[in-house]
């Protein structure tokens, strides 16, 4: 049966904003937890909810053999397998979704100077959150290699190598977390970030017309990769793709004033413009652009708290609920845009729409 959107259906999203407006307004020192807690909750009640839900209970549900001979990796397989013997498929999301959303909370404590503007970054930029209801295991290991910023910091790098390795043992594009060793160890100044953000819109087309045309001739299995992702023609920039423009234009333009009060926000734009410039030059693939590019772009996170600050403080606090206020409309556009396209005939389904409860479906 089609599904016909009522805005009735938006409930828990409206239960999550107003939970977002109460910690923002009071400013409660348990705000991150209340936060987390709800984030939480909603995971782990949720049934289809995501893109790829159904199909995981397919997997799970697969059997022992079929999962250890399937396309996990080695700590995916463990916990999918976990489920299968318990005969109850809602292990897999729980477990998943409080990894997660406890290594947010936990690197968010550590390094945001308002972690409520934080954690509403990580909810309403779509590669981050709704992200992570539907790319699971992907999300995870995105979520470990912010977790592990910490020990490059503190030159623990011991820890930092095992903690990426944990993260490509749930799924296997977490190896690019070694980026982060040279964009934060090699001092990277102002102008090579503008470089890296202009030329990253020249770039695509060079990519795939010369480098990737050449490589791929020369390997089967490469060829076959590129019929299904690349052989379309290049992806115009979306709406979503213009706000990630706007947001590394700002991190540019006030790279003096940023950096001024947090040294450590000099590697982070470096990182995020690195991100920014991924997503550019692999746009032409947007699913592997938008997924890699959010290992980089969650660091946002660190980063647009700064922004009230730039300023006085009179127009700072303005700019702070102005900013805020966008972030909560964010998430409600992003969820219309999946009816839009789903009620235009695009995609088969919702995918965050109707919210259900697990219990329900057992």
């Amino acid at each position: 049966m089609k599904y016909v959107f009522s805005y009735i259906d938006l409930w828990p999203y409206f239960i999550i904003a107003l939970v977002f407006i109460f910690c923002y307004i009071f400013k409660s020192k348990y705000s991150s937890k209340i936060v987390y807690f709800t984030l939480l909750l909603f995971c782990v009640l949720r049934y289809d909810v995501g893109w790829d839900y159904t199909s995981y209970i397919v997997e799970i549900d697969s059997g022992y053999a079929s999962i250890i001979g399937g396309r996990l990796e080695p700590l995916s397989k463990l916990i999918f397998i976990i489920a299968n013997y318990l005969n109850f498929y809602p292990f897999v999301f729980f477990l998943f979704a409080w990894l997660t959303l406890k290594l947010v909370y936990l690197s968010i404590k550590k390094y945001s100077i308002n972690p409520v503007v934080s954690w509403l970054v990580f909810y309403s930029l779509p590669l981050f959150f709704f992200a992570s209801l539907s790319t699971i295991r992907q999300s995870l290991a995105t979520v470990i290699i912010l977790y592990s910023y910490q020990f490059v910091i503190e030159r623990k790098f011991v820890k930092f190598i095992l903690v990426i390795l944990i993260a490509s043992f749930f799924h296997i594009s977490a190896l690019m977390g070694f980026l982060l060793l040279p964009l934060i160890l090699i001092p990277i100044n102002k102008l090579f970030n503008y470089i890296l953000f202009i030329s990253s819109f020249f770039l695509s087309l060079f990519i795939k017309s010369f480098i990737l045309s050449n490589f791929m001739i020369e390997f089967s299995f490469i060829s076959r990769f590129q019929d299904f992702y690349i052989d379309g023609e290049t992806a115009s920039p979306t709406t979503l793709q213009y706000l990630y423009y706007i947001i590394a234009a700002i991190n540019l333009f006030y790279y003096d004033k940023l950096v001024a009060l947090n040294s450590l926000n000099k590697q982070i734009i470096s990182i995020t413009t690195f991100g920014v410039f991924f997503f550019n030059i692999f746009s032409f693939e947007p699913v592997t652009s938008a997924r890699v590019s959010a290992f980089f772009l969650l660091f946002w996170i660190y980063l647009m708290p700064y922004y009230s600050k730039i300023f006085s403080i009179k127009y700072g606090r303005i700019i702070q609920h102005v900013f805020f206020i966008l972030l909560l409309t964010l998430s409600f556009y992003y969820l219309f845009i999946y009816v839009r396209a789903y009620e235009n005939g695009i995609q088969e389904k919702v995918s965050f729409l109707p919210y259900k409860f697990w219990f329900t479906h057992l």
